[in-house]
């Protein structure tokens, strides 16, 4: 069950003709949600940290790579050799080098006719037409192409990419959490500023029905003085008063308009859109959990020291990555190649493959594992100092969510107390005056008390919401939305 906030109609003659937005506390906490930069950036570090969790992940797996080129050369190296020489140093009577041949020399069943012969016949291969020309013997072609395909995998690595996986996990948890943060504090900002425009509007339309009570007043007071039956003075003080009333209902108004603007520029709403605010008819009594669980709940459900707890398993994983310096490392890699041209230096495709195991350990590294790994402790020590500090001021933020829910009860039974007194007092000064047993001052007096204690417990109802609202975040709540 829900009512309209008192005197909307003054709120909408302010903000113009435009159809109004109905508008509950879930529904405001829901377009927070959605609308929410701080929101963003959560998501969009999770989503980092999501990514790099990923990464990590995939990084223990095989990677496999492709590679492949053409080279074109602009002049193709070769080899010339001097066959002169072979024939004994430039001797143009054709006496070969074969004809040195000693048959001592020769291996077991050959005879130096055998052996002359053969030689002649690869002196004839190499010098084909005759000692004078050199032999040039090509290293290459001009046109060369190559195709690589690399399989890798790390055997062991001394530990350090499952530690570095688990800590991208434990980031990504963090994450999460301070998303949660960002969700729970957008929700209770929109609370605070639903229930503060309530109050400002509640502020406005107390101080009109005032300033509306005094002009009537001082118009009948005005009628009295003609008639002779009412001071001049009396007149005075009463137009005195109004114009502090018309002040007051002046500055209600400008509260009200700028915590409604405040609202709509947070929430990301139209600025000219009209709002109608419902709130519940009875405020919250209960406590959101019984009273000596409030702190163990906050303890164990507050997403900022999640945050910090995930991070610090973190940063351990990390300490513990940072020894894998000091241990081997063992990769193995295959590798299938295709090059053209072949070996015998023809243009055809020739393929090759090749397994490499390799072992890898660093017996010096001036110190940088070492220094990692205090640099990951120091930070650890850091994170838990502050996480202390947090978990002790949570204490205090449950101890005055839950004395100020408390106070805002009791005010509530004053201000009803009161309301019941000021109504009762208005009465009596009211037939005391027509009487004439008091003059208009005790009136007036009593007119503004009323106002006074109407405001109060409007503002006494709205301050329970928004204790409530603190509590149920101090405790770590999810938000309560409606779509």
């Amino acid at each position: 069950m829900s009512r309209t906030i008192p005197l909307l109609t003054l709120g909408l003659a302010l903000a113009g003709p435009a159809h109004a937005r109905s508008l509950t506390v879930e529904q405001a906490v829901s377009v927070a949600l959605e609308q929410d930069l701080g929101i963003e950036a959560a998501e969009a570090a999770e989503l980092q940290a999501q990514a790099e969790a990923q990464k990590a992940l995939w990084s223990m797996f095989p990677s496999l790579k492709a590679a492949g080129g053409w080279t074109r050369l602009g002049s193709v190296p070769y080899v010339e050799f001097d066959t002169s020489a072979m024939y004994g140093g430039g001797d143009t009577t054709g006496t070969s080098t074969c004809d040195d041949i000693s048959e001592a020399d020769l291996p077991v069943g050959w005879t130096l006719e055998m052996a002359v012969g053969m030689c002649q016949m690869i002196m004839g291969w190499m010098t084909p037409t005759g000692p004078s020309e050199p032999v040039v013997i090509q290293m290459g072609l001009a046109d060369n192409y190559f195709a690589q395909l690399t399989v890798e995998q790390v055997l062991f690595a001394g530990g350090a990419m499952h530690q570095a996986r688990r800590a991208t996990k434990d980031f990504h948890s963090a994450s999460h959490e301070g998303l949660r943060f960002a969700q729970q504090q957008a929700a209770y900002t929109a609370e605070q500023l639903f229930f503060g425009v309530v109050m400002a509007r509640q502020a406005a339309a107390v101080t009109q029905q005032a300033q509306e009570l005094v002009d009537a007043y001082t118009v009948t007071l005005s009628n009295m003085v003609e008639a002779g039956v009412a001071s001049r003075a009396d007149l005075l003080a009463a137009q005195a008063r109004g114009s502090q009333a018309k002040l007051d209902a002046m500055k209600a108004a400008h509260g009200a308009r700028l915590a409604e603007a405040t609202m709509k520029a947070t929430l990301r709403l139209p600025m000219d859109e009209p709002l109608e605010l419902l709130v519940g008819s009875d405020a919250p009594s209960a406590l959101p959990a019984e009273r000596d669980r409030l702190l163990d709940l906050a303890l164990r459900r507050r997403p900022e020291l999640g945050q910090l707890d995930h991070t610090l398993d973190g940063l351990d994983h990390l300490a513990a990555a940072s020894w894998a310096s000091w241990l081997p490392a063992v990769v193995v890699q295959g590798n299938m190649g295709w090059r053209n041209p072949n070996y015998a230096l023809e243009q055809e495709w020739y393929r090759s493959a090749d397994l490499t195991v390799a072992a890898s350990w660093t017996l010096w590294d001036r110190g940088v594992g070492l220094l990692g790994h205090k640099a990951a402790k120091a930070s650890w020590a850091q994170l838990r100092a502050q996480r202390e500090q947090v978990a002790r001021m949570l204490e205090i933020e449950v101890l005055m969510a839950l004395t100020s829910f408390d106070e805002s009860l009791a005010q509530l039974g004053v201000a009803r107390t009161g309301l019941e007194q000021a109504e009762e007092s208005l009465r009596l000064e009211q037939d005391r005056f027509e009487h004439g047993m008091v003059n208009n001052t005790e009136l007036l007096a009593a007119q503004t008390a009323l106002s006074g204690a109407r405001l109060a417990v409007l503002q006494a109802e709205t301050g329970i919401h928004l204790a409530h609202a603190a509590l149920r975040k101090a405790v770590g709540d999810e938000p309560e939305v409606s779509r």
